[in-house]
């Protein structure tokens, strides 16, 4: 393994982060449009909250984050904005996190996310809002994002059940449950 280094996801990476998404989530989780759209919005944001984790020139890992002002809703439907205490104009939203299993358990997506709750803070974001997968290995989703102090806001089952994908729990469709989260600042 050679040095990882951290960097700003742009469109240079689009298709490893293609690659890395299909394998770990599921084939066409993520589109080749929605990820340019992704990188295109970070780009034009004064600071990218999107980073990718790269060992040399391959992408290891992603998370893939949105400034406040550069999403309405996350992958699948279920938002409970009376909930939140702050404006959807002033979150931030924690799209995905992924890295590849044999660099997991050394802190990596912690310190990914980190690096852009920062950027995030930096950009004037009040709070992030996420949607958690319930039904992860050891629910480890919730458990990592409580780590970082995310708070429960409401659930949503069958929430990523409209995307076109075949999940790796359930198959096509997905009919997993999302756990709406939220950290304020």
């Amino acid at each position: 393994m050679r040095a990882l280094g951290v960097r700003p996801y742009t469109r240079e990476f689009i298709d490893q982060v293609k690659d890395l998404t299909d394998q770990e989530i599921g084939q066409d989780y993520y589109n080749l449009g929605e990820l340019t759209e992704i990188a295109e919005k970070n780009e034009r944001s004064a600071k990218n909250p999107s980073l990718i984790l790269l060992d040399g020139a391959k992408c290891v890992g992603v998370r893939l984050s949105l400034a406040p002002g550069q999403w309405e809703s996350g992958k699948g439907h279920g938002l409970t904005p009376k909930m939140w205490q702050i404006e959807l104009e002033e979150l931030g939203y924690f799209q995905s996190l992924f890295i590849k299993p044999s660099y997991q358990q050394m802190g990596w997506g912690k310190k990914l996310s980190l690096q852009s709750i920062e950027v995030l803070k930096e950009l004037g974001a009040r709070g992030i809002l996420c949607h958690s997968w319930v039904e992860s290995p050891g629910d480890s989703s919730r458990k990592y994002l409580r780590s970082l102090g995310f708070k429960k806001v409401s659930e949503h089952a069958q929430y990523w059940k409209e995307v076109d994908y075949k999940c790796p729990r359930c198959g096509k469709p997905c009919l997993c449950t999302a756990e709406e989260m939220i950290l304020r600042f």
